[in-house]
């Protein structure tokens, strides 16, 4: 009898245990998921720089083509790629034959009009002589005047010809018209250029590459954002690991329309003391719109929250103190309130958010949330500026939620308005 009594309290005993262990699982369990409910992120302090991103090519601030005037073939080369030339080098030579010949024919002709205009002087002499002498009528005198007046007028188109062919057989030497350094040779010895309707380019001549410029498209939406003056960062394929500077320059007003996205070209400055930058590279470039330097800052995501139906719940409260009314009633949380704390009213939501305010949401000794709103600064995409008396570095603030299935129902379902 004893032994059996013993053994039934040793089994109360037990059960005891198991029921206390399973409250406390119980308990544990539902105090770790409230825990575990919220991902928190800290404000820390930091630097922030906002920029407008965008791609362009780099090239010499001048930058000259050189060409022909006249056609024929290439007989001599003097530069290459590379070359570092003056102003007035020989860059090339045209083959001289058929210009030569023409300046020997316009030479012939021009001293066969001078021997015409010598004979119709003579021939309006005469006819003076014999007009006064009456052998002669008026209109023979009249007709040796026209002949010598027509002289006069061959003899100088025969000098413009003459000048002509000379100035053309000058511009078979093709001379550099800058100094600077060849970057582009277009032809070869033998080769025809021709410069009937327009003048070839033989040779392309960069002033001085130490100062380069880049042509940078900017969209129409951040053009905005861009100033004559404003600082630049930029990278070249060729060095991913080094950043080069520059500085905008001109904001050129004709749009570039590319598949109805709308562009302007912005010209940007660039030193280039150490060569490093070539002609043609391409440049991805950030415009420095905005700096601030030791400022709070917290991760965007968290200013993107959409809170729960509790949290909503906690939001018309503190609005409703701040108002000094009760709040209405409301079936879908995050649907009735609007950013930073401006509950919608009607169906059209009558307070919107003002852009450079926020709200951030954290958790009060009790592990409940709590809203703050905060003034917004500068944002670099990934992070931005804020600035309350409510929060202070290394505070956590609610970065992302964990819904329940009921909470992600009440989420889903149609909102009530405001009452």
């Amino acid at each position: 009898m004893g032994m059996k009594s013993s053994k039934k309290k040793w089994i109360i005993v037990m059960a005891a245990v198991l029921l206390m262990a399973a409250l406390a699982w119980f308990f544990t369990r539902n105090g770790n998921e409230r825990e575990g409910k919220y991902t928190l992120v800290k404000i820390d302090r930091g630097d922030l720089e906002s920029i407008v991103s965008s791609t362009g090519t780099l090239s010499a601030v001048t930058t000259v083509q050189v060409g022909t005037q006249v056609s024929g073939r290439i007989a001599k080369i003097y530069a290459d790629f590379n070359q570092i030339v003056k102003k007035g080098d020989l860059l090339a030579m045209l083959d001289t034959s058929s210009l030569q010949m023409a300046v020997s024919e316009s030479e012939s002709s021009y001293e066969k009009a001078r021997a015409q205009l010598k004979q119709s002087r003579q021939d309006l002499d005469r006819m003076q002589y014999l007009f006064k002498e009456n052998i002669k009528t008026k209109n023979d005198l009249e007709q040796a005047q026209v002949n010598y007046e027509l002289a006069q007028a061959t003899l100088k188109s025969a000098q413009s010809s003459l000048e002509r062919t000379r100035i053309n057989l000058g511009y078979a030497s093709i001379f550099a018209p800058i100094d600077g350094i060849v970057i582009s040779r277009s032809i070869d010895v033998g080769q025809t250029v021709a410069a009937s309707f327009s003048s070839p380019t033989l040779f392309l001549i960069a002033n001085d590459l130490s100062k380069m410029q880049i042509l940078a498209n900017v969209d129409e939406s951040d053009i905005g954002q861009i100033k004559e003056g404003q600082d630049v960062r930029f990278t070249v394929q060729a060095h991913v690991d080094k950043k080069f500077s520059g500085q905008v320059s001109q904001i050129r007003l004709e749009p570039t329309t590319i598949q109805n996205v709308v562009s302007y070209i912005v010209v940007i400055n660039v030193a280039n003391n150490d060569g490093l930058l070539l002609p043609g590279m391409t440049a991805t470039i950030d415009f420095l719109i905005g700096q601030a330097k030791n400022v709070l800052r917290v991760a965007n995501a968290a200013l993107r929250l959409k809170p729960s139906q509790e949290m909503v719940q906690e939001l018309m409260k503190q609005f409703a103190a701040r108002m000094g009314r009760t709040p209405g009633v409301m079936t879908s949380g995050p649907a009735a309130v609007g950013n930073a704390g401006f509950p919608r009213s009607g169906t059209n939501g009558a307070r919107q958010r003002p852009k450079d305010v926020g709200l951030l949401w954290f958790l009060d000794s009790s592990g409940k949330p709590k809203a703050i709103r905060v003034k917004l600064g500068i944002s670099d995409g990934q992070m931005t500026e804020v600035r309350a008396k409510e929060i202070k570095e290394g505070m956590e603030v609610i970065k992302a939620i964990t819904l329940s299935a009921s909470e992600q129902a009440a989420q889903r379902s149609p909102r009530m308005r405001i009452l």
